[in-house]
């Protein structure tokens, strides 16, 4: 799921979790790959997902069977799945849509979702138990822009660095502009590549996106038991 945002997502661990010292005690992280799973939007949209299902489950008890702490599951679109997933695998996911309703809720100032059509129709964040104290802070996007930001993100997914494209860019920043918020939220896992090159440049829009993935890398990798 997500082959390059999960990738990057590894080297943003480590850039966050090696603090000059020792490689040897950086933290020890398994990525499990398979791009083979199917397009989560239209299959849980089509609510014929028991292949899903039974294959992200199978992939959990093999982490599980590598002794790991914690699960990160890089798709925010089959965050639906969560809740049908055996209890003793759900203690172990680290659930991206609690991560960034919580770092909302710190924050308290109103956030702009960019999501996918998977995430937006299943209602993936208005279910969470969250979403009552937190939707006073997010915006969402109307049915015109939502397409737009929906065929970014597949634009991204399949052409790598699509991301730098300018076009994204002066997107967004009209996106800001129309919604009246400088607070991006990343709710798909694939805007982590995005994000990840705004802040490498030295002229980009004027806030980074409240992105899940730096959140965790910053804040719960060294928390793991």
């Amino acid at each position: 799921m997500g082959p390059l945002a999960s990738a990057e997502f590894i080297k943003t661990i480590y850039e966050y979790n090696i603090f000059g010292e020792k490689e040897q005690i950086a933290p020890k992280v398994l990525l499990y790959s398979d791009p083979s799973f199917p397009d989560r939007t239209e299959v849980l949209l089509r609510g014929e997902y028991d292949w899903l299902l039974n294959n992200l489950t199978n992939a959990l008890y093999q982490l599980c069977d590598l002794q790991v702490s914690r699960i990160i599951i890089c798709c925010i679109t089959s965050h639906y799945l969560l809740p049908q997933l055996p209890i003793q695998l759900r203690e172990r996911i680290i659930s991206l849509v609690d991560v960034i309703l919580n770092e909302v809720l710190e924050r308290q100032e109103n956030h702009l979702l960019l999501c996918t059509h998977g995430t937006r129709k299943l209602k993936i964040f208005q279910d969470n138990n969250l979403w009552q104290r937190a939707k006073k802070y997010i915006v969402l996007l109307d049915d015109e822009d939502q397409e737009n930001i929906h065929n970014m993100i597949y634009h991204i997914k399949i052409y790598p660095r699509a991301y730098s494209s300018q076009s994204n860019l002066q997107f967004l920043e009209r996106m800001k502009k129309k919604y009246k918020t400088e607070c991006l939220i990343a709710g798909c896992t694939e805007i982590h590549l995005l994000n990840k090159f705004l802040l490498t440049q030295k002229k980009s829009i004027n806030c980074p996106f409240l992105d899940p993935l730096i959140v965790v890398a910053q804040k719960h990798i060294n928390t793991v038991p």
